[in-house]
């Protein structure tokens, strides 16, 4: 009958995996793709369809209902739009066509008009790949995968002839600057094969350890060390500032390398480190960032121009004076007088996923309080807001020389919210970035 098995680390990813492998589409809402869901359940259903309303509204989709599940609902306070039965009106089929339902949940009568209602609409969902559920617990099931952020790029491939027995037990290092803060894994000997799955896990701040992304630090070839970094989201990401200079404390205090100039491999290239120690400890950290790179199509971007300086464009109905940096990271500067009030949960994700910008972008807003000082706020992309984040740093200053607001070869100060990040944008094109790095305390996860 075509049954599937999803084996995971929680029984989200394992439900996650079931129902894909099942055949069915499973989609996130985001402030970029409205997400709807669309309820027609019987009168017996109507109590239990309340919390599972609650759930899809609190994940911000969007619900339509027929009339009295529609009712029912509304009784919680929550919107919704109520859609006439297919039999007295096609609006479902134009909803369905738009894009507008993602998922439908049917529990509805068995009397014939009912049921030719719902083979008429199963028929159209299927055509249109629509995911149709006829059981409330699956739906509620759906509910808690789209609340655990698994997608297909973060989940971890099993060998099923090769299962383990026994959960594994990884030890972890937390490290911060700035409060910027990661969970470091040392990965030398390549046990952790799915990172991505474990940031989704890990780095929850009241269901895991809690963390802006997990970093693993693996052997390499061309380095006295790899560092490889992923996001909330389990997106890897090519460089960090903060991130790397962790990297260098860890390697250090541990034996690992046993010299203050050491080389790190990023996805970004190889960077090089000088570290500063105290009493044997590495205290603080300055990483060559490399050359910033300023070609509106090497940000990556669709903007015209050998440089991206001062350009004014659209986000979300609103014009911004915008400056692209690449140091390792996309970046997009916003200088602004009053970093506070701006309002980053909603802006950040209008400047993430605007279409100047094919695989993201990093947004910081900037004010400059003098010619040696910055303050910033960072969005990042696939994290939100941070603390502190050292390529956004970076990216700032180098963008404050453009504008004419700082000068070359000279320390400038980054006030973030976790505390200040020192950046030199040097005359020849590269950047250095200085700050603290942190132990916070070390542990032990099982997966």
């Amino acid at each position: 009958t075509g049954e599937v098995l999803g084996i995971g680390k929680t029984i989200e990813e394992a439900l996650f995996k079931g129902l894909v492998s099942a055949g069915f589409k499973l989609c996130h809402p985001s402030k970029q793709r409205e997400v709807g869901v669309y309820f027609t359940v019987n009168d017996q259903d109507k109590f239990e369809i309340l919390g599972l309303a609650k759930k899809f509204s609190d994940l911000g989709l969007t619900i339509y209902a027929t009339k009295g599940t529609a009712d029912t609902i509304r009784t919680l306070g929550i919107d919704v739009h109520t859609v006439e039965r297919l039999s007295q009106d096609e609006e479902i089929f134009r909803l369905m066509d738009d894009g507008k339902i993602d998922y439908i949940v049917y529990t509805g009568k068995t009397d014939m008009d009912s049921i030719n209602d719902y083979i008429r609409m199963h028929h159209h969902a299927i055509l249109l790949g629509i995911t149709t559920l006829t059981s409330l617990d699956t739906a509620n099931a759906l509910a808690d995968i789209i609340a655990s952020r698994f997608n297909e790029d973060n989940t971890e491939l099993v060998d099923i002839n090769n299962l383990r027995k026994e959960r594994t037990k990884l030890k972890f290092i937390k490290m911060q600057s700035c409060g910027n803060d990661y969970i470091f894994f040392d990965n030398m000997d390549g046990k952790i094969t799915c990172p991505e799955s474990l940031a989704i896990n890990f780095v929850d701040r009241h269901f895991g350890i809690g963390g802006d992304g997990i970093t693993l630090i693996e052997k390499s070839d061309v380095a006295d060390a790899k560092m490889r970094i992923f996001n909330k989201d389990g997106s890897e990401g090519a460089m960090a500032g903060n991130s790397i200079r962790c990297v260098a404390k860890y390697l250090f205090d541990n034996g690992i390398v046993n010299k203050k100039h050491m080389t790190i491999e990023t996805l970004s290239g190889i960077r090089q480190l000088t570290l500063f120690t105290f009493n044997g400890k590495v205290s603080s950290v300055s990483v060559d960032m490399g050359k910033a790179v300023l070609n509106g199509r090497a940000i990556p971007s669709t903007l015209e121009g050998e440089t991206v300086v001062g350009r004014d464009i659209s986000v979300g109905g609103k014009n911004y004076n915008v400056t692209l940096v690449n140091v390792g990271n996309p970046h997009c500067v916003v200088f602004c007088d009053k970093v506070d009030a701006v309002d980053l949960a909603n802006v950040g994700p209008l400047f993430e996923y605007a279409p100047y910008f094919p695989q993201r972008i990093n947004t910081e807003f900037v004010r400059v309080v003098n010619d040696k000082t910055l303050k910033m706020r960072v969005w990042e992309r696939g994290n939100g807001e941070t603390l502190a984040c050292g390529t956004g740093a970076a990216a700032s200053v180098v963008a404050a020389v453009l504008g004419g607001y700082c000068k070359t070869d000279e320390d400038i100060t980054v006030k973030v919210r976790g505390g200040d990040l020192i950046v030199r944008y040097c005359a020849d094109g590269k950047v250095i970035l200085t700050g603290n790095a942190r132990q916070v305390f070390e542990g032990t996860v099982e997966f």
